[in-house]
């Protein structure tokens, strides 16, 4: 089964040696351009490149040698590189016109038949240099007697009866010198029948620029257009290749998808790496049902959907599914209808697949580990496989709290707006990890609060109590001074012992303090003596070690 859409990152404006202001050698045997071809595509890999439009001026000679190394690109072990991974490329025409006087690129299917090239380029009135010739021609705009404006532009190609539908045109959306967006073009910009363009380079940081492309300017009719952001790599060395890229989703690389994708540039294309579901069913398979009989079904990583006619089984496979993944329908306790839902499941198990002895075997992908749950309708036994260890028994619980899923039949997802219970299921199960964070930090903080509170009630107990002894040191000094004034009979050394009271007590707390660190330091000394008695470790003698006077 076809795996659906996925995002490739593309560089849709590559030119070959064949480029007349190509930096490098210009290979001109069939044998040296097929050695180019080879270090290309092994490039677009190293740098992470999906697909590429090869677009030289006026010419289309070079895209053959670059479509032939990547079909027959091979691994580091020799081995062919699978035709999913194989780099995509598109044969590609960078036009220069006269009316208006702009560039564009012309991009036509990845399979586009070969031998009517030519046709192309002679209804464009483009006689290309031969094959043996190092360069291109020097680019002469196609005069307006034979392209008149970008929709006359359509009307050639789509009168060549097997390039209908099989391109797409590509307006350079640039403001300055050969862009669309010059200010006398604006009306070229309105009329043009085209949904994208595409950029040298990066999309710059111009408001002016983005409120056109986005359908902000009322001078150019509010027409939103996608931009495709471009390379224009014409180096041998590829240090621009894949510098500017887009990330663009299509299922088959044809110029109609490319069109789709551009109508739908907000979900279908991206400026940067899409960030892509760590967690997702890969795989279906039941061993045998009534209805269906055996089923093997491969689901896509992004989007998948079951389309077909009323009884075709699409409930029924979405119910293995939920099944499967052993799915919890909330309060069945509480609500008839989810009672319903429950019996109507059971049912289907109990007639479609316990007669078969069927068995429900799904695998799902989490942060690229495979887990494969198999589930028996007899039985009743639930396995669980993580990655390549064994299969082992688990518990629903177990399986819901691994692979977690958000699932609702044709009844639940009428009530998910109307009960509470639903609403908030379908609100917090994408997010329940960041709850289970959230609800884990603010455990924390409430713990740390009541923490404080308590340290502050100490404080206030204590700073009360410093308060209490402050007036009855006060108080007492107050009595002392009073009675030494009281005394009578006293010699001078006597006075002299009184007065010096205070030195001798603060003598006497020194004399305590240091003993009570000395202990302290012998406790300490003591203990890391004894921990220290255990070091250094030593391996045990049934270690098998390769270095053993190294780590001796």
């Amino acid at each position: 089964m076809n795996k659906g859409t996925r995002f490739y990152n593309c560089d849709f404006q590559v030119h070959s040696p064949r480029d007349i202001n190509w930096s490098g050698p210009k290979p001109l045997s069939d044998a040296d351009r097929n050695a180019y071809a080879e270090r290309f595509v092994l490039a677009c890999r190293e740098k992470g490149v999906n697909a590429v439009a090869i677009t030289d001026h006026h010419d289309l000679t070079f895209f053959l040698y670059i479509k032939a190394a990547a079909n027959n690109e091979v691994d580091d072990n020799g081995q062919p590189i699978i035709d999913s991974e194989k780099l995509v490329v598109f044969p590609g025409i960078e036009l220069t016109l006269s009316n208006p006087p702009c560039q564009a690129l012309l991009i036509l299917d990845a399979n586009f038949p070969e031998d009517q090239f030519i046709r192309v380029l002679h209804k464009l009135s483009i006689e290309p240099n031969p094959v043996n010739e190092p360069s291109t021609i020097q680019t002469v705009p196609i005069p307006s007697d034979v392209v008149n404006g970008l929709r006359d532009l359509y009307a050639k190609l789509d009168s060549i009866d097997v390039l209908k539908g099989k391109y797409i045109i590509l307006p350079h959306t640039a403001r300055g010198h050969k862009g669309i967006l010059r200010r006398d073009l604006y009306e070229h910009y309105v009329k043009m029948p085209c949904v994208s363009g595409y950029l040298d380079g990066a999309i710059p940081d111009d408001q002016g620029l983005q409120n056109i492309i986005n359908g902000k300017d009322r001078n150019y009719g509010f027409k939103s257009i996608a931009v495709f952001q471009t390379s224009d790599n014409r180096k041998d060395t590829f240090e621009d290749l894949g510098t500017a890229t887009t990330w663009v989703k299509w299922a088959t690389p044809t110029a109609e998808a490319l069109r789709q994708a551009s109508l739908a540039k907000e979900s279908r294309m991206s400026l940067t790496e899409p960030s892509l579901p760590q967690i997702f069913i890969s795989k279906l398979s039941v061993t045998n049902s009534k209805f269906l009989g055996r089923v093997e079904l491969e689901l896509n990583q992004q989007y998948s959907a079951f389309i077909g006619g009323r009884g075709t089984g699409k409930s029924t496979l979405l119910e293995y599914l939920r099944w499967g993944l052993c799915d919890q329908i909330l309060g069945i306790v509480k609500y008839e209808t989810e009672s319903e839902i429950q019996k109507r499941r059971q049912v289907l198990i109990d007639k479609t697949l316990v007669p078969f002895s069927g068995e429900v075997r799904i695998t799902a992908s989490v942060n690229g580990i495979e887990h494969i749950v198999k589930r028996n309708s007899v039985t009743k036994e639930i396995q669980l496989k993580i990655g390549s260890n064994g299969f082992e028994k688990v518990t629903e619980e177990e399986v819901r709290r691994l692979i977690p899923i958000q699932a609702y039949s044709q009844k639940q997802l009428s009530n998910v707006g109307v009960r509470t219970d639903e609403l908030k299921r379908f609100i917090q199960q994408p997010i329940s990890n960041e709850l289970n964070n959230i609800a884990f930090n603010l455990r924390e903080v409430s713990k740390n609060l009541k923490n404080a509170y308590g340290n502050l009630v100490r404080k206030k107990e204590i700073q009360s109590e410093i308060e209490e002894l402050r007036l009855q040191h006060k108080s007492v000094s107050e009595q002392v001074q009073n009675l030494r004034k009281s005394l009578k009979g006293l010699t001078d050394d006597d006075k002299k012992i009184i007065e010096n009271k205070e030195l001798f007590e603060n003598e006497q707390t020194f004399i305590q303090e240091s003993n009570n660190e000395i202990s302290l330091f012998k406790e300490k000394f003591e203990a890391l003596s004894d921990t220290l008695s255990d070091y250094p470790s030593q391996l045990e003698g049934e270690t098998k070690i390769l270095n053993n006077e190294i780590l001796s």
